[in-house]
């Protein structure tokens, strides 16, 4: 019976460790020269490019802002089991999906129903829209962020919401 040495327990512990390595090493570069050797489809079979959005009315480049650009969306919209948001729902108020990852900073745990901005004059709205919050009302809790927003976007959210 062979017995372990300080030497061997050591080389043999820098050999477990060279092979971790070895095998962590592998697990990144092998995917990633994998991907570099394929080839991009020909210009006839690339997907083609989404149609730009209308913009030419306030209401449809509101709709594009509160969707696409500040997500409004995304926490004032109900979703379903999935996660996936409910067009039915869309701008009516939910639960936020996510908490504060900061200790000690409360979160709003609800973000309310803006479809119609109920409650809300319009100069409200886009005062919150453009300097982060309303000078009549208590600013928003987090998540919720203090926009900047030029005055004409912030006018087209307005827009678009009051038709929803």
């Amino acid at each position: 019976m062979r017995m372990h040495t300080p030497v061997d327990a050591r080389s043999t512990s820098i050999s477990y460790w060279r092979r971790a390595a070895l095998v962590a090493a592998c697990a990144l570069w092998i995917p990633a020269f994998a991907g570099a050797q394929k080839t991009t489809p020909p210009a006839s079979q690339a997907m083609p490019a989404p149609p730009a959005p209308d913009l030419s009315s306030p209401v449809a480049r509101g709709e594009y802002l509160a969707t696409r650009v500040a997500m409004c969306v995304q926490c004032h919209s109900g979703r379903d089991r999935n996660g996936h948001i409910l067009e039915s729902e869309k701008f009516r108020g939910a639960a936020l999906p996510v908490k504060s990852p900061y200790p000690n900073q409360e979160w709003a745990v609800r973000a309310p129903a803006i479809a119609g901005l109920p409650g809300f004059t319009d100069e409200q709205i886009i005062a919150l829209l453009t300097e982060g919050r309303a000078a009549d009302r208590t600013p928003p809790r987090p998540p919720m962020p203090p926009f900047r927003m030029s005055r004409q976007d912030a006018e087209a959210i307005v827009a678009f919401l009051r038709t929803r």
